[in-house]
């Protein structure tokens, strides 16, 4: 099967191998701990914040949100990457895990809160991957 975009006349294959759902994975990991970041980044403005010289100094200079766009930039590269020769409908359900990785995060690293209906949506969204990618 050949994919738009892809060289003439060489088939991709777009089969889900352990190896793609690893490196899917690992992008929904990265995106994950982007958002981390990005909270923590907010968390650590100072001071009022508003659309002004000082908070978009703070912004700039923020050494969370620097990080989280080198995580964010990286896996973005990643992304793209792995579309060449993966379906774009089965890698994106893999990549939604960030959503479960996130509200995990958010309860262990940053002590929000986690209620019943947090872990039941977030079986949900592991059952449906799971059926998906079946």
């Amino acid at each position: 099967m050949t994919y738009p975009g892809s060289e003439p006349g060489v088939p991709t294959k777009a089969a889900m191998t352990w190896t793609k759902l690893g490196l899917l994975f690992l992008v929904a990991t990265m995106l994950a701990c982007g958002q981390v970041l990005f909270k923590v980044a907010a968390q650590s403005i100072k001071g009022p914040i508003g659309f002004n010289f000082q908070t978009a100094l703070q912004l700039v200079l923020n050494p969370y949100l620097l990080l989280s766009l080198a995580i964010y930039g990286a896996a973005t590269l990643s992304w793209v990457l792995l579309l060449r020769n993966t379906e774009l409908s089965k890698a994106y359900l893999v990549v939604a895990l960030s959503i479960v990785l996130v509200a995990i995060a958010g309860t262990f690293l940053l002590r929000e809160p986690l209620s019943a209906r947090l872990i039941a949506g977030m079986v949900i969204i592991l059952v449906g991957l799971a059926v998906a990618l079946w």
